[in-house]
């Protein structure tokens, strides 16, 4: 099932100083069979670039134009788009000497194509924002289009009566970062239908309209939030073709076949075809479904499994249906305010994992909400009936919601059998509203996120690969690794700290790891390579996933504009985890130096001290200038409660940053874990580049341990003992420890001991007084000591108390 952990998107460190960078493809589809120019634009694209896809057409470079101001920012290319190609969406990337660029998205089309007239270079801004000057189109017709800010796009047809036209807009599902609006108005302005968020298509907008007399209507495109994006492409499709609202099932299992139902839309009654999933590629998750009829429609994404699946009976009221253990059940909401029962039969202790796949597929109307319950209709657990806490991971999708609900559950005591149910949010119901319902007995477990599409590996230099957890009760450590990268590259880092807080499994961390190309590495074709993560379970078994890889990202801004950084937040990415990519690696360019750090591969503190870490810089010949800047990051400093601060700057001409020192800190309540930081910084001698370092592996140690004895002390009333256990201070620690007894039985004392550098074990004297009550007892080791800051000062240092055990005798116990 497809569900994308919690994403913490930090500084990318992974592009390489030349490496290419796609903004914008010219056109952004095409007809199927048809010959035509394509522009690939951004930075870095020389002639000679290979464009990478999988789209069934021929690529022949053309000239690029000789303009300056266009000098390595244009490639053009002759398109010859064969006749029996797909309708649908196609990745497209580029690569040259220096590395490997972004994915864009292109769409072959079944209907003739035009471009907005507004949106040429040429063209007047906002030249089609009225009825008055609305660009003229005859159906059938795709429409390549922009949007800027306030701009409304204004299209003119001509309709006979009871001509019926279908109008859709696809923007968000290619990577478009506009949230498109439709709507219909004739000659006089009177809207006739309006659309956004049409059912299956995300946040895209369709209508289907019946026009009652003969004459001119305008179509009129505008973002919803009107918003000024990167992305702001659209295709307005026009013309008499097949769509559906929605399909059913949502998914099967891979190798098999299965009837899946087109319904709404176009459909007077459902439609249902064949899918043949015996031949999908094993590292994909989805499969396209073209709709029924003539091609028109994009295709719908259908996902593939290999549980089990069934679909589920129809429900009677009330009634509850079994619910296999590791199989997907796959059924629909089908009327408002309908609630599904499932049973479910577990034993007492066991760890169960539920997961509903709904509207996070991109096929489901559903707003889920899962419950569980015990045999007398006692609550135990639900999700996705409240909002997350704020440190909850949100999906990154094409549509606004958050993820589908999750449970982790356990079965208490005496339980044999749960009732499971679904239902929607907002008591929604309809064919739209399909889910996929299963659940698994399983250990605790965990999910893995890359957040880098893509890394370009400096020759002789480092980038940086950032992975986001999702914790289902798996509160241990991780770490991260990288098959497939041979003995010329070096991975450091990677360690995804344990979580110990009571909510754990729902907080999202970012761990980070470093490839750096070894001196005298051979080139690296372009690779696809796995990351991996492993844990330990307190039990001692062994937990490893692979991580998911997003295959492209489209940062998505909101509001008006105004403030871009204010405007970004809450705004989820558009990814395509769906392209089914691992993480394509690439060695480029040489940078022009690197930032040398003064640290030791792993820095071990102790809790409470800190480290004055230097760096300098290092041109690879005499010219290089030095980044503007070097910072540091830190993957997950709050759990760790590690602070970086600057401590100085020396620059070079007054802007260029030469050498410094960073100040590392730590608190006495740090967890002893292991973490990861990089140094990193901008460089721009002659084309912007980021410098980073190998990861830096902090490890905070706790300075000292002391262990209670493992057998009782005896001490005889009116006498003497000595307590006797094993004491061990880390190298990095030489301060006193003072280790008192603490909750004794009355009558009874024990002398404080303090130990120094060498010693290896404490020794307590006791005694007891004659009064002293005979029995056993359990009391308290309390160590302490201080550790001292990179400031000079003594801090309080204290570690938990260990308990150890006292049994008092009586004289006549102690004679024999």
């Amino acid at each position: 099932m497809w569900r994308v952990t919690g994403l913490v998107f930090a500084i990318s460190l992974a592009a390489s100083a030349a490496a290419p960078e796609l903004t914008e493809l010219d056109p952004r589809g095409a007809q199927r069979g048809k010959s035509f120019t394509l522009t690939i634009g951004g930075k870095n694209l020389p002639e000679g670039a290979k464009v990478l896809s999988n789209l069934p057409a021929t690529f022949t470079p053309l000239t690029p134009p000789e303009e300056k101001m266009t000098a390595g920012r244009k490639l053009p290319f002759l398109v010859e788009l064969k006749a029996d190609a797909a309708v649908g969406t196609y990745p497209i990337r580029v690569e040259t000497p220096d590395g490997i660029s972004n994915i864009l998205l292109f769409a072959v089309g079944a209907f003739p194509e035009v471009v907005e007239e507004e949106s040429k270079p040429e063209s007047r801004e906002h030249s089609n924002d009225t009825i008055e000057t609305a660009q003229r189109i005859a159906a059938p017709v795709i429409v390549n289009g922009t949007l800027n800010g306030s701009d409304r796009d204004y299209y003119g047809i001509h309709a006979r009566q009871g001509e019926r036209l279908v109008f859709e807009v696809e923007a968000r599902r290619l990577g478009s970062a506009i949230d498109p609006v439709l709507s219909i108005v004739d000659a006089s302005g009177r809207q006739i239908a309006r659309n956004d968020d049409a059912p299956a298509l995300g946040m895209d907008s369709r209508l289907a309209v019946t026009f009652p007399r003969e004459g001119e209507y305008y179509a009129i495109v505008h973002d919803a939030r009107f918003s000024r994006q990167t992305q702001n492409f659209y295709r307005l499709k026009v013309g008499s073709y097949p769509y559906a609202d929605g399909i059913f099932p949502l998914g099967w299992k891979r190798g098999e076949k299965i009837d899946v139902e087109f319904f709404g839309g176009s459909f007077p009654a459902p439609v249902k075809t064949s899918a043949d999933l015996s031949a999908i590629d094993p590292k994909l998750d989805f499969t396209r479904l073209n709709v029924p009829g003539e091609a028109g429609s994009l295709p719908f994404l259908f996902v593939v499994g290999d549980l089990p699946e069934k679909i589920e009976p129809a429900h009677s009221a009330g009634e509850a249906v079994a619910l296999d253990p590791a199989t997907v059940m796959n059924a629909r909401i089908s009327k408002p305010g309908e609630v599904h029962r499932y049973k479910l039969a577990v034993s007492p202790g066991d760890h169960w994992e539920i997961e509903l796949g709904a509207r996070s597929l991109g096929t489901s109307r559903l707003d889920g909400v899962l419950s569980i319950y015990d045999a007398k209709g006692a609550k135990l657990a639900s999700a996705g009936d409240k909002p997350p806490k704020e440190d909850v991971f949100s999906l990154l999708s094409a549509g606004r919601t958050s993820s589908d609900p999750w449970l982790d559950f356990t079965a208490p005591k005496d339980a044999r059998e749960v009732v499971l149910t679904v239902e929607d949010l907002l008591q929604r119901g309809g064919a739209g509203f399909a889910y996929r319902l299963v659940a698994r007995k399983q250990p605790p477990d965990f999910m893995l996120t890359v957040l880098e599409p893509y890394v370009n590996i400096p020759a002789q230099g480092s980038s940086s690969v950032n992975v986001s957890v999702n914790r289902h009760s798996f509160p241990w450590p991780i770490q991260l690794s990288i098959a497939g990268l041979g003995d010329d590259y070096i991975v450091e880092g990677g360690h995804l700290p344990g979580e110990w807080k009571d909510d754990a499994y729902s907080i999202s961390r970012r761990g980070m790891l470093t490839i750096t190309a070894k001196p005298g590495a051979h080139a690296m074709k372009l690779t696809e390579v796995a990351i991996w993560g492993e844990g330990k379970t307190g039990d001692g078994a062994i937990v490893r996933r692979k991580a998911q890889c997003l295959g492209m990202i489209t940062e998505v801004a909101g509001g008006t504009g105004i403030s871009d950084a204010e405007d970004r937040e809450n705004q989820s990415p558009f990814i395509a985890p769906w392209l089914g990519l691992d993480l394509p690696v690439v060695v480029g360019k040489e940078e022009s130096g690197k930032i040398e750090p003064d640290a030791p591969r792993v820095l071990r503190l102790v809790q409470g001290t800190g480290y004055s870490m230097k760096w300098n810089f290092k041109g690879r010949n005499p010219d290089a200038h030095p980044p503007e800047n070097v910072a540091v990051d830190v993957a997950s400093p709050a759990a760790a409660e590690i602070a970086v601060r600057r401590a100085k700057t020396e620059k070079k001409e007054e802007k260029y940053a030469e050498k410094g020192e960073f100040s590392v800190l730590t608190t006495t309540h740090s967890s002893p874990e292991k973490y990861d930081m990089v140094l990193y910084g901008e460089s721009k001698d002659g084309e912007s580049e980021a410098l980073v370092t190998p990861a830096i592996t902090i490890e905070i140690v706790q300075g000292y341990t002391v262990a209670a004895p493992q057998e009782p002390v005896a001490l005889p009333a009116g006498g003497k003992a000595e307590l006797v256990g094993v004491f061990h201070r880390e190298p990095e620690f030489a301060q006193p420890v003072s280790i008192t007894a603490e909750y004794l039985p009355a009558h009874v004392i024990c002398q404080p001991a303090e130990l120094h550098a060498a010693e290896k074990e404490y020794r307590l004297s006791c005694e007891a007084e004659a009064s002293a009550k005979p029995g056993e007892y359990e009391f308290q080791l309390t160590p302490a000591s201080v550790v001292v800051g990179l400031d000079k000062r003594e801090v309080p240092y204290k570690i938990a108390p260990v308990t150890a055990r006292l049994i008092v005798l009586e004289t006549k116990q102690a004679a024999r």
